[in-house]
C-alpha cells in the first residue's frame, strides 16, 4: 500500500437499492472515481466498475478503499454487497462499510459475513481492537447463499451510530468521534484458505435526515466529538480539561456490554451486583484514550456482611479482559490499586490497601473516586484530596476505560452503583 489513496476509495454508486438513504443532500452516488482525490487507483485486489466495485483481498488479509475526495462526519451511507460465489470459512470472510476513516491505521468498519453474522470492528494505530464496539452477532435480516445480496447502512448523528441490514436495525452504539477530517468506504476480507471474491455496490452517502422540530425551542444539540450532554451536574472534584468521554446512565449502552442479572444502567446510575464473592467488570469498548483524567461517583446500595471484601472503583489502561489497572474504595474506609496481568493480581501492587480519612464509610455513601494519568505517572484522588501516586506501566497503545465492583461472600451479596462517569484531558 503506497499512500491513503491507493488504500482509499473514491465517490461510488447510484441510488438504486441504496434509496434507504435518503438524506436531503447527496455526498457520494455514482461510479467510483479512481485517483487521489477519489477511491485510489484500481489494483489486483480493488477493481471499480462503473457503479460497482469488486474486492479480492489477499488470503488471510482485509483490503479497505475509501473516498478521499470527501471528509465527512455525520452521514447515511448504504451498500449493496453481494456475498461471494464460494468461500472456504464463512466465518473468516466478511466485507462491509469503513467510517471514521482518518487513515489506514484508523477508522471504524462495520461488516457481514457468509455464515449470518455481523459486527463492529474498530482499528487503532495499525490494531484492531480486541474488544469491538459490537461483538460478533447472529442476525436473521442477513439473506444467504452464493451471491445473495444484502443492503447494509450505517447512519451517524454526532456520537451515535446506527446499523440497519435491509432495512432491519441490528446495532446502535455510541462511538467516538475523530478530531480530524475523517472519510467513508468500504472493506472486504478473503478467509486465510483461499482468495474470496466481495462485489458491492450501489454505495451512497447522503447527509443525514434532520429530525422534525417542535413549535417550542430546544436546546442546541452538542457538537460532534465533544460531550453528549448525559451529565446533568458533573462531580465538582473532577478535572476541568476538554472533556472526551461522560456518561450520565440514562439509559442502557451497549458498548458497556449487555444487561445481566449482574450489572444494569438506569435513571442515572450503573448498578453492579456481583455473585457472593465474585467481582463484576465493565469496560466502554468503543472509546479508547491515552492520557486521562477520570473520575465517577461509587456507592454500596446496602450494609455488607464483609466490608474486607466488598469494593468498587475505576478501570484504566485496560488492554482486555485479563489486562488492567483498578482502583477500588472499600466500604470500611480503605482503598487500594491492583494490577492484573494475564488474568492474576500482581503480587506488588502499585498501591496497598490503606486506610484513608478522606472515605465516607458505610453503606448508602457517595465517594469520588479520580484517576489521573498521564504518561507513565497516575495520581488517585478521593472526594477532592489525593489518595496515592505512582509510577506505571501504561499500554503501548490508547486503551479503555471501565468500572468494577466486588461482593463480599455473603448470601446476597452486595450491590454497588456508579454515578457522574467523566473523562477529561489532564492539564
Amino acid at each position: 500500500m503506497r499512500s491513503s489513496a491507493f488504500i482509499a476509495l473514491a465517490a461510488l454508486f447510484l441510488a438504486g437499492p441504496a434509496l434507504a438513504c435518503a438524506g436531503p443532500n447527496v455526498q457520494i452516488s455514482g461510479d467510483f472515481q479512481t485517483g487521489d482525490k477519489g477511491w485510489g487507483e484500481a489494483d489486483a485486489q480493488f477493481q471499480p466498475k462503473g457503479s460497482e466495485a469488486v474486492f479480492t483481498p489477499l488470503v488471510s488479509t482485509q483490503t479497505a478503499r475509501w473516498n478521499a475526495g470527501v471528509a465527512l462526519t455525520n452521514l447515511d451511507a448504504c451498500a449493496t454487497i453481494a456475498m461471494p460465489s464460494s468461500t472456504a470459512d464463512a466465518t473468516r470472510s466478511y466485507a462491509g462499510i469503513l467510517f471514521w476513516g482518518v487513515d489506514k491505521d484508523n477508522f471504524y468498519q462495520a461488516v457481514v459475513a457468509p455464515n449470518g453474522m455481523f459486527t463492529v470492528a474498530r482499528k487503532v494505530e495499525g490494531r484492531i481492537l480486541p474488544t469491538p464496539p459490537v461483538n460478533w452477532l447472529q442476525t436473521s435480516a442477513l439473506k444467504l447463499g452464493p451471491n445473495e445480496k444484502n443492503i447494509l447502512r450505517v447512519t451517524i448523528d454526532g456520537q451515535l451510530v446506527t446499523v440497519r441490514i435491509n432495512d432491519t436495525e441490528v446495532a446502535s452504539f455510541r462511538g467516538q468521534v475523530p478530531d480530524q477530517a475523517s472519510h467513508v468506504g468500504l472493506v472486504a476480507s478473503s478467509a486465510p484458505a483461499a482468495v474470496d471474491t466481495w462485489t458491492i455496490s450501489d454505495f451512497k452517502v447522503t447527509d443525514i435526515v434532520a429530525p422534525a422540530q417542535p413549535a417550542a425551542a430546544t436546546p442546541t444539540a452538542a457538537p460532534a466529538g465533544e460531550v453528549t450532554g448525559a451529565i446533568t451536574a458533573a462531580p465538582t472534584d473532577c478535572g476541568a480539561g476538554k472533556v472526551l468521554f461522560d456518561d450520565g446512565f440514562v439509559g442502557h449502552d451497549s458498548s458497556w456490554g449487555g444487561k445481566d442479572g449482574q450489572f444494569a444502567i438506569s435513571g442515572g446510575e450503573a448498578v453492579f451486583t456481583p455473585a457472593p464473592g465474585t467481582p463484576v467488570m465493565r469496560w466502554n469498548r468503543a472509546f479508547v484514550f491515552g492520557d486521562i483524567d477520570a473520575c465517577a461517583k461509587v456507592e454500596l446500595a446496602k450494609a455488607t456482611q464483609d466490608p474486607t471484601q466488598s469494593y468498587a472503583g475505576l478501570l484504566f489502561w485496560v488492554q482486555d479482559g485479563r489486562n488492567y489497572y483498578q482502583a477500588v474504595i472499600a466500604p470500611n474506609g480503605y482503598f487500594t490499586v491492583a494490577r492484573i496481568v494475564d488474568g492474576k493480581v500482581v503480587a506488588k501492587r502499585p498501591v496497598d490497601w490503606k486506610k484513608l480519612d478522606s472515605i465516607k464509610t458505610g453503606a448508602e455513601q457517595k465517594n469520588t473516586l479520580r484517576v489521573t494519568a498521564k504518561g507513565s505517572e497516575v495520581q488517585i484522588a478521593i472526594n477532592g484530596k489525593t489518595a496515592a501516586s505512582f509510577a506505571g506501566e501504561p499500554p503501548r497503545s490508547p486503551s479503555y476505560l471501565g468500572m468494577m465492583a466486588a461482593s463480599a461472600e455473603s448470601k446476597k451479596g452486595d450491590s454497588w452503583s456508579v454515578s457522574d462517569l467523566k473523562v477529561t484531558a489532564p492539564q
